[in-house]
């Protein structure tokens, strides 16, 4: 079994809430693809907290504020920042 540098809670068969916590290594958060598109919604992100898609600078994750819509099959990773990063997803 894989461990998984978040937690996971289910909203609905769609969605779901991950939450990053501080002690996370910066080395768990690796590029990787989804099998569906998704759109992402930064619900709390410590200082620092970032998200890069392929191809792209990184672009800082904002509490309340940030959305990013991730195709599928499109390399990303989330870049470590200070303290929590809780995020809201919606799959297609």
């Amino acid at each position: 079994m894989d461990k998984k540098p978040y937690t996971h809670f289910q909203v609905s068969r769609n969605s779901f809430i991950r939450t990053f916590n501080e002690v996370v290594s910066h080395k768990e958060l690796i590029w990787h693809r989804d099998k569906k598109d998704r759109t992402v919604y930064v619900i709390y992100a410590g200082s620092g907290w970032k998200l890069q898609l392929d191809n792209e600078l990184p672009s800082e994750m904002i509490s309340n504020c940030s959305v990013f819509k991730i195709e599928k099959d499109m390399y990303h990773r989330l870049i470590k920042g200070q303290g929590v990063c809780i995020i809201y997803i919606e799959e297609k």
